[in-house]
């Protein structure tokens, strides 16, 4: 491709041994459970790569985390943009969405603030190390399919089972960068596990970067509700990430070069709010509470009380709080007797052949599907919990239905949030002349 450059690097972001000594907790696995860290099984990574022509250059950069916080990841855009001097929104900062991450949003337990400046800071050097590294490229993508590995666990027939990998090499055919784009939960490890792991996407990219070379990075898919087929152990990620990592190589061998400008459009949209689900759990949680909710009027401010609720062993109370401090620090617009929740989603083309959508959270199956299906690129991407973490995006049809309990209502933010966010993602594609 005339024209394309192409950065990457990588940079630990794994708690310290203060960090962990101070307290860091493990973020996943349903509403109140706490997992205080007990060591460091493998170390969650910051994994970036640099992609751009002569007229726009993004970089994709990828978190071991299961969410983050709209401040840190504002943080790490600035820090980034600071540094690089590209616009904030061609910084585009994923979740790979571990259930052994550090809990960066508060929500089970968190982390100290010390430890959250640490990865900020991290996230940023690996974004500029990658622009730094950009170098004349050559892209080939491969796209299969890999069934059976993961299950639905709302009960549909349907999962994502759509793999796609991006390669980029220099001229001269050393590596640069691998980026693997898979839908499926990083929960293989188990709510048992106490251990900080980047779960099995870590391995994947792992046996990836050992037969290839260079750097390789794991983009979520739509996740929402597309679980591994067997969890509960170490074994099971390392035997799900070896089998996404052969799948991956194997299809490289029938990868075409793509070519063509690159293209790349975040914009802001209102997501409407509905604290409906929300307010019954509170008043579930408050009716239950008796003696712990004078812990909220000694603490001294929300993230103070969220850990000493969680101290007093009400993580229930506690995750409900640190819930609406991450509202409490976002710009909220009221219009029309309605709350509506700023945010971001995203569009990139690598040509004709290369398009991604990019969405805040974890969107469903039978949501992802018809968009990932609108585009008409050879090759098409759909990056989940991406620009934000903002919970679960749901088609209309499915909500309340009582599938999988409606766990996932109860940790999004409405009936109509799906709809809203799939006329955002198709409103950023590029207008198609008529055949």
């Amino acid at each position: 491709m005339s024209g394309l450059r192409a950065g990457a690097a990588r940079v630990s972001i794994a708690p310290r041994l203060h960090d962990l000594q101070d307290g860091v907790y493990l973020g996943g696995f349903g509403s109140y459970r706490q997992r205080r860290a007990t060591g460091v099984h493998d170390e969650p990574l910051c994994r970036a790569v640099a992609i751009g022509d002569d007229d726009t250059v993004f970089v994709v950069a990828a978190l071991d985390l299961v969410g983050a916080s709209g401040p840190l990841l504002q943080s790490i855009r600035e820090n980034a943009a600071r540094l690089t001097r590209l616009p904030a929104l061609r910084i585009i900062i994923a979740c790979t969405h571990s259930h052994a991450s550090p809990d960066m949003q508060g929500l089970w337990g968190g982390t100290g603030g010390a430890y959250e400046a640490y990865v900020a800071h991290r996230a940023a050097s690996a974004i500029w190390e990658s622009f730094q590294a950009m170098t004349p490229a050559v892209a080939t993508a491969a796209t299969s399919s890999l069934g059976g590995v993961v299950r639905n666990r709302r009960g549909w027939p349907e999962t994502d089972q759509t793999l796609t990998t991006l390669r980029l090499t220099t001229g001269d055919g050393a590596p640069i960068a691998t980026l693997v784009n898979y839908a499926c939960h990083q929960t293989a490890s188990g709510p048992a596990n106490t251990e900080v792991s980047r779960d099995w996407c870590g391995y994947a990219a792992d046996a990836v970067e050992s037969a290839l070379g260079g750097v390789a990075v794991y983009i979520n898919g739509a996740v929402g509700d597309v679980n591994p087929a067997q969890d509960g152990g170490f074994e099971h990620a390392v035997s799900l990430g070896e089998a996404v990592a052969r799948a991956s190589l194997a299809s490289l061998d029938g990868a075409e070069a793509i070519g063509g400008s690159v293209q790349a459009r975040t914009e802001p949209f209102l997501l409407p709010v509905n604290f409906e689900r929300l307010s019954q759990r509170v008043q579930d949680a408050v009716g239950r509470a008796g003696p712990a909710l004078s812990v909220l009027s000694k603490a001294g401010g929300m993230r103070a009380a969220s850990a000493a609720l969680h101290a007093a062993g009400r993580a229930d109370l506690a995750q409900i709080v640190a819930a609406l401090e991450g509202f409490t620090q976002r710009k909220l617009v009221h219009r029309d007797g309605r709350t509506f929740l700023p945010t971001h989603c995203g569009y990139l083309r690598i040509g004709g052949d290369v398009e991604a959508f990019a969405a805040p959270g974890e969107v469903l199956t039978r949501l992802a599907l018809p968009l990932r299906a609108s585009l008409g690129a050879r090759h098409r991407l759909f990056f989940g919990l991406t620009h934000d973490t903002l919970g679960y995006f749901i088609p209309e049809d499915e909500w309340l239905t009582g599938r999988n309990n409606n766990y996932e209502e109860s940790v999004s933010m409405g009936k109509h949030a799906g709809a809203v966010l799939a006329d955002a993602l198709l409103s950023l594609v590029p207008h198609r002349p008529s055949a």
